[in-house]
């Protein structure tokens, strides 16, 4: 009993009722602590463990949420330095795993996108999820600045450090500075990437070359690649390739292209690893330099290959067909000209029994040319003005705002993946497969064609020559052309060899003159199921006198 009594005091002394009211807050505190020791015990730690107390500063009880705030406060101070190194400098310094950003290996092109990861399980319940998508944001566009883009100076004397000016351990100032940096940072990187590294630029000269947008460079292109296949049929070099695109470059426009544009687009083969590579394997791609490969990924660049490939062919074929239209133009006037003279000299043609199933050929298949070149140009001009030409224009206006870097890489994906589901079908029937028959088909005719217009050449000289030498040669030639025509079967395994080249050759080309019928037909009904409005314009385009309607 304490010999002098305080006033309120009483003689009891120390009670265990007292004990327990004296410790009372010191329990209560030992307590909270507890709970966050726990969280640490567990292996959590970090964002987990403020959670968990900044949970407790929204208690009702005035004690605990004033405890909670100091220590809050207190556990917050790791996190918080490294919070301000990562908005302000962009490095992670985290040796404990303690923040809810994560660094992990990557391959070099994927930089941007894999190097850092958010754990959602850290990510403090303060801290919202945009606030958590800018802070995650900020950082990795200052690495990406002075690690990719050799822009470190501006990173330490004019980034967000400038704008450090308060304590982020509040949420409210935290925030506000979050949003100012973001705004900066996003702004500076877009910038950097479109004046230094020409970002725009390179996808402007994707669209324009490797779509073949720019029409003198594809014509230039497609002439001198028809040179080459005619040559011999030896593999095809490295130097070749960089001869025919250089010929090419300087035959058109692109030869004032920017250099660093132009050194970008390289002729190549379709697979690598193919032995005994040939002109058929030949195609375009763009080599993006860093640290745009970084931002682009490699998928959309794959996508930009197949289309270019797709179209490339398209555009010989085409091409091709023109060559032959040309030509049966330039024979035609000729036979012309020769029937007049004959005529008005009064003499009669040698050869005119054989010259007639020639004749009727090659005006079958000058008719069949032009309804191809209609077919395969109301093709082109639907991707390259309804598909191409409107995806651009939807991708241009989405990126006229300013938008951060993940914004205008999805918007450009989006832009890829429309021209890449039409022409190649990322999910449907695309053109890609649904062309591939006609582009057999096409080629084949293509080569009959011109074996029938040879033989028509063959057959004038046998006319001019009489019997000799010459003709014996003639007629070793044709018999070994026939042999190869016979040993190769027949074009769809149908029928036999013909008994004399003339009628081998001119069914040949009515045989792929009626598969190429056959064929525009199954696509347009196809076409015609499609729900798009475009896609069932260019079934009336293609059909446009009813041609294959009529004889459906």
């Amino acid at each position: 009993v304490p010999r002098t009594l305080r006033p309120g005091e009483s003689q009891l002394g120390v009670t265990l009722r007292r004990m327990y009211c004296w410790t009372t807050e010191a329990r209560q505190k030992l307590r909270l602590m507890a709970t966050a020791i726990a969280k640490v015990q567990e292996g959590s730690g970090g964002g987990t463990v403020l959670s968990t107390i900044s949970t407790l500063v929204d208690d009702g009880d005035p004690f605990i949420q004033s405890f909670a705030k100091r220590l809050l406060k207190t556990a917050s101070a790791p996190f918080n330095h490294i919070l301000v190194s990562w908005v302000t400098d962009g490095e992670l310094v985290d040796p404990y795993k303690e923040f809810f950003i994560r660094e992990r290996e990557s391959r070099r092109d994927m930089f941007w996108s894999e190097k850092y990861t958010v754990a959602s399980d850290m990510i403090p319940v303060h801290i919202s999820g945009d606030m958590t998508r800018k802070i995650f944001q900020i950082g990795r566009s200052l690495n990406f600045l002075r690690v990719a883009c050799d822009d470190a100076q501006w990173v330490a004397e004019g980034g967000p450090r400038t704008q450090l000016t308060g304590d982020i351990s509040d949420t409210s100032d935290l925030e506000a500075f979050v949003y100012r940096s973001s705004s900066m940072v996003n702004e500076r990187l877009m910038s950097v990437l479109r004046d230094k590294f020409d970002l725009m630029g390179h996808i402007e000269a994707i669209r324009r070359y490797l779509l073949f947008e720019q029409g003198d460079f594809a014509l230039a292109l497609m002439e001198v690649l028809e040179n080459q296949m005619d040559r011999s049929g030896r593999s095809v070099m490295a130097h070749d390739l960089s001869a025919v695109l250089s010929s090419a470059t300087r035959s058109s426009n692109a030869q004032h292209e920017n250099p660093d544009r132009l050194s970008a687009i390289v002729l190549t083969f379709q697979e690598e690893g193919t032995k005994n590579r040939g002109w058929n394997e030949v195609t375009l791609t763009y080599n993006l330099s860093a640290p745009l490969s970084y931002v682009i990924p490699r998928s959309t660049m794959r996508q930009y290959f197949e289309v270019s490939h797709f179209l490339l062919r398209l555009r010989r074929i085409e091409h091709s067909l023109h060559t032959i239209w040309r030509h049966q133009m330039t024979e035609s006037r000729a036979y012309l000209r020769s029937e007049e003279l004959q005529r008005r000299k009064g003499t009669a043609r040698d050869g005119d029994k054989q010259a007639d199933p020639l004749r009727q050929a090659m005006r079958q298949s000058s008719i069949a040319c032009s309804e191809m070149i209609q077919f395969f140009h109301q093709v082109q001009r639907y991707i390259a003005l309804n598909v191409i030409e409107g995806a651009w224009g939807e991708f241009i206006e989405s990126t006229k705002e300013e938008i951060d870097i993940d914004s205008w890489n999805d918007a450009h994906s989006k832009y890829v993946d429309v021209i890449h589901e039409v022409v190649c079908g990322g999910s449907g029937p695309g053109f890609q497969r649904n062309l591939s028959g006609i582009f057999e088909t096409t080629l084949r005719f293509i080569s009959a064609v011109k074996e029938l217009y040879n033989e028509q050449a063959l057959s004038a000289r046998r006319a001019t020559s009489g019997a000799g030498a010459p003709a014996k040669e003639n007629r070793e030639s044709l018999s070994e052309r026939l042999m190869r025509l016979r040993t190769s079967g027949n074009l769809f395994g149908s029928g036999q060899a013909a008994a004399d080249p003339a009628t081998e050759h001119a069914s040949q080309v009515r045989s792929t003159i009626l598969r190429f019928k056959e064929q525009v037909k199954d696509i347009m009904r196809v076409l015609s199921h499609n729900t798009t409005s475009d896609l069932q314009f260019l079934v009336v385009t293609i059909d446009f006198n009813g041609t294959y309607t009529a004889s459906a």
